[in-house]
């Protein structure tokens, strides 16, 4: 075997290890349902260091939380073997852009493990000719020889943030009902300057 060599900017890093330190949870899954998330978290201080609770969001997620799920679909459709013609070399590029991820949609992830034995399952529903199928994938370690593995990584951390956000009031904007104003001046004139036939 090869050895890899890993550059790491410092400042990144000492950064990263700050905010890892600085956080109070660590979300361990979720999931999307009628426009609301449900989320799992386990707290990483305190004396009840290690329990996990579960939380069922009321307000409707924003539209980044799920565009940051949708971007998962590409992972759930190729671990679902969807893509028969492409080779083990085909960028993701290629295999989002594919009609057949399309047909797949990732509702939910769970996170398991710690470290080097992390792993994450993905769940959601594709659609065939007589409706839809829900069902999850297998898991994925952290650590293993799946092809897209740094991707996937990536992706589950940036939807992760998004549950942060959402954790911490990030929603979809609501409309305010006092800016709504609605003037009938111009159907009013319309009305009066117009001719009876």
């Amino acid at each position: 075997m090869g050895t890899k060599t890993i550059t790491l900017d410092s400042e990144k890093f000492v950064n990263a290890l700050e905010k890892l330190n600085d956080k109070e949870v660590e979300i361990k899954g979720a999931s999307i349902k009628d426009a609301l998330c449900t989320y799992s978290y386990a707290l990483l201080k305190g004396p009840t260091k290690g329990d996990t609770l579960s939380r069922n969001g009321a307000h409707i997620v924003h539209d980044d939380l799920l565009m940051k799920f949708d971007q998962l679909d590409v992972f759930f459709a190729h671990l679902d073997d969807a893509y028969t013609g492409n080779k083990n070399t085909t960028p993701l590029a290629e295999l989002e852009a594919e009609i057949e991820t399309e047909k797949y949609h990732v509702t939910g992830f769970n996170i398991s493990g710690v470290e080097e034995n992390k792993s994450v399952i993905l769940s959601g529903w594709k659609d065939v000719d007589n409706g839809i199928i829900k069902f999850s994938a297998p898991k994925i370690k952290y650590s293993s020889a799946y092809l897209y593995i740094s991707e996937l990584k990536e992706r589950i951390e940036n939807a992760v943030d998004e549950v942060e956000q959402y954790m911490n009031g990030k929603t979809a904007p609501q409309e305010d009902p006092n800016q709504q104003v609605m003037t009938f001046a111009q159907e009013d004139d319309a009305f009066e300057n117009g001719k009876v036939v």
